[in-house]
């Protein structure tokens, strides 16, 4: 008997997809296969996986919802009125001007503080709408 699948599952969260698979091996163990694929490309996918023994699940499952307890438990740290003190437009959508005004002077050459205090959002909400924008693939070569 060769690595057989017992049951498997998937969801998807933003663009990555994530699989569980239990399986039985040739000598019949049973392991719980965990793989995490994400779109890189057009066609392109990075995947990544991890494997679980029989001997392990249950801690795995105590484990994750630990960690789930934790996340629904916490409460945010600060609150959008606090933030907009320091970055007035933090939480704001972006819109296709602010999107035009960032590419034009992503292009200038200004640095992630300078677009910051421009745009009046953080660093990080600068970096990410870079991303976004894939401007560092089309400008920096």
């Amino acid at each position: 008997m060769k690595n057989e699948d017992i049951l498997s599952t998937k969801f998807q969260a933003g663009n990555r997809t994530y699989f569980f698979d239990l399986k039985i091996t040739k000598d019949g163990d049973r392991y719980l296969k965990i793989s995490e694929s994400k779109r890189t490309g057009e066609t392109e996918f990075e995947r990544h996986q991890i494997i679980v023994f029989e001997e392990g699940i249950d801690k795995l499952a105590e484990k994750i919802q630990e960690i789930a307890n934790k996340i629904h438990s916490d409460e945010k740290s600060y609150s959008v009125d606090e933030k907009r003190k320091t970055h007035p437009n933090a939480y704001r959508p972006w819109t296709h001007e602010d999107d035009n005004r960032l590419e034009l002077l992503y292009c200038e050459g200004k640095s992630t503080i300078e677009l910051s205090q421009l745009f009046g959002r953080n660093k990080g909400a600068i970096r990410s709408r870079i991303k976004k924008l894939e401007l560092k693939e089309k400008y920096d070569t």
